[in-house]
C-alpha cells in the first residue's frame, strides 16, 4: 500500500552552505543546546511578535567563572552579514553586546564544568525585521580582548507565504526505491510589490537539518499568477537514507541502551556504544532524526549535575578509499564537522572515534564524504530505502527591489512517513 504525505508548508532551497551551521572555535565548550520555548526539537525560528524566545545554554569545562557575552547580527538569506542595515534597524539595544549573568557550577560530577544560559530576546534586546540572525558567543581572554568561541544562527519568520507540498517514493531517480520526492505548490500572493519572482524570492529544502545537502533555489516547473508549483523536480529529489541509530547514557552505575560497558579510567567515566556496521536493510524505529536529550537517572538536576563520558564508537567495516566518516547528529553541531570524524584502525579493522559527551540520550548516524566541505550521502553505511521517515524544513526568503534586506516570510518543517 502507497501512503502519499501531504505536507503545509511555507517555501523552499540547494547548495552547498556550511557558513550557516554551527561552529564552537574551542576545545572546552560543551552541549549547545538551543530550545525555543523551551522546546529542543523545534527548530530554531521565532514567529515574529509572539513573544517565543530562544533558550541557549551551554557548558564550559572549568569551575572558573569566564566573563561570557553574546551578539546578535542580522544576515542575508545564504547566512552574510547584512551590510545595508544600521544596527538600530534591526535590534534595540543599548549596545549590541549582553553579558551571559546566569551561570552554575557543576555540582558532585567527575569533570568539573560551569553551566551559562540565556534567553533572548528579553528587556534587554528585541529583534526588529524578520530574516536570518547571526548569533556570536564571546568571552574575555586573558590578555582581555573578545574571544569568539560559538557562533551559530537564528531566523525571525513573519509568514506570509503559504506552501502545500508532498513527500512520494516515486521519483525520476527510481520507483519506491531508494530517493524521495518533494513537490511543492507555493502560493505567494500576500507577498506585496512581487515582480520579479526568479530574483526575489530565494528558497531552500533541509532534509533532517543537515546543510550539506540542502537544496537552494530549485526553478519551479509552472507559474499561475503569484501561485509557484515544483512538480517532478530533479532538484527536489533527496538520498531517502535509514531511520537514525540511538543510544543512551543516563546512569554512571550501569549501562542503558545500546552501551556495552561503562568503566572509569584516569578519573573520568568511559562508555563503549556497542559495535555498528554498515546496514544494507531498512530498520524500521521511532528515531529522533538526530536529536538529543541531557538526561541523568542518579541526578535531578540535569544542567549541573549529569555527568560527562568519554564516548567510544565503532563502526566495523572495510577502509573505504577516498572518503572520510563523520558522526552525525544535532548534537555535532555540524554535518561533517571534523571534530566528530572516525580514524580507521588497522588492528581492528574498524573506524573509530572518542569524544566526550554529556549524559543522556543520543540520535546519530554516520555519514561518508570526500571532505569536510563536500555533500555527505549514508549509501555505504546507512543505506538508502523509500519509507525512512525524515524531517523536511521549508524555509522562503523574500527581498523587494525597493528593500534593503531579506524577509523571511515562510516556514514550515513536516516528517515524511511513506509505506
Amino acid at each position: 500500500m502507497k501512503r502519499w504525505l501531504f505536507l503545509f508548508l511555507f517555501f523552499t532551497l540547494t547548495i552547498h552552505l556550511f557558513s550557516q551551521e554551527t561552529h564552537i572555535f574551542t576545545d572546552d565548550i560543551k552541549t549547545l543546546r538551543i530550545a525555543v520555548d523551551g522546546q529542543e526539537q523545534r527548530f530554531p525560528i521565532l514567529q515574529m511578535r509572539k513573544g517565543e524566545q530562544l533558550n541557549i545554554s551551554f557548558d564550559d569545562l572549568t569551575h572558573d567563572y569566564r566573563r561570557y557575552f553574546y551578539r546578535i547580527e542580522h544576515c542575508t538569506y545564504d547566512f552574510k552579514t547584512s551590510t545595508q542595515l544600521f544596527e538600530s534597524e534591526y535590534l534595540t539595544s543599548p549596545s549590541n553586546e549582553e553579558v551571559i549573568t546566569n551561570y552554575q557550577q557543576s555540582f558532585n560530577t567527575a569533570i568539573l564544568y560551569t553551566h551559562y544560559s540565556f534567553s533572548f530576546p528579553n528587556a534587554s534586546m528585541q529583534p526588529l525585521l524578520s530574516g536570518n540572525y547571526r548569533l556570536s558567543i564571546l568571552r574575555t581572554s586573558e590578555t582581555g580582548e573578545p574571544e569568539r568561541v560559538v557562533e551559530t544562527y537564528f531566523a525571525i519568520v513573519e509568514p506570509l507565504a503559504l506552501v502545500s507540498a508532498i513527500v512520494s517514493a516515486n521519483t525520476e531517480v527510481d520507483y519506491r526505491d531508494s530517493h524521495q520526492q518533494v513537490s511543492l505548490n507555493v502560493d505567494a500572493s500576500n507577498l506585496q510589490g512581487l515582480d520579479y519572482p526568479q530574483e526575489e524570492i530565494k528558497t531552500y529544502v533541509l532534509q533532517n537539518r543537515r546543510w550539506d545537502n540542502v537544496v537552494q533555489n530549485p526553478p519551479y516547473t509552472s507559474q499561475m499568477g503569484n501561485r509557484f508549483l515544483w512538480e517532478h523536480s530533479k532538484d527536489l529529489i533527496f538520498d531517502a537514507g535509514n531511520e537514525y541509530r540511538k543510544f543512551e547514557m543516563l546512569s554512571t552505575r550501569h549501562a542503558t541502551m545500546h552501551i556495552d560497558r561503562l568503566y572509569m579510567l584516569d578519573g573520568i567515566y568511559n562508555a563503549e556504544v556497542m559495535t555498528d556496521k554498515p546496514r544494507n536493510h531498512y530498520l524500521y524505529d521511532e528515531d529522533q532524526n538526530g536529536r538529543f536529550v541531557v538526561r541523568s537517572d542518579d541526578r535531578s538536576n540535569d544542567d549541573i549535575e549529569a555527568d560527562y563520558f568519554l564516548t567510544h564508537f565503532t563502526l566495523q567495516m572495510p577502509k573505504l578509499k577516498g572518503k572520510r566518516i563523520f558522526l552525525n547528529g544535532r548534537w555535532t553541531g555540524r554535518s561533517l564537522n571534523p571534530d566528530y570524524e572516525l580514524r580507521y584502525n588497522e588492528d581492528t579493522q574498524a573506524y573509530e572515534a572518542s569524544v566526550l559527551l554529556k549524559q543522556g540520550y543520543y540520535s546519530y548516524q554516520y555519514l561518508t564524504a570526500p571532505n569536510s566541505t563536500e555533500k555527505a550521502n549514508t549509501n555505504e553505511t546507512e543505506g538508502n530505502f523509500f519509507q525512512t521517515e525524515n524531517e523536511y524544513t521549508v524555509l522562503i526568503y523574500f527581498h523587494n527591489q525597493s528593500e534593503r534586506y531579506d524577509r523571511l516570510v515562510g516556514f514550515s518543517q513536516v516528517y515524511s512517513s511513506i509505506q
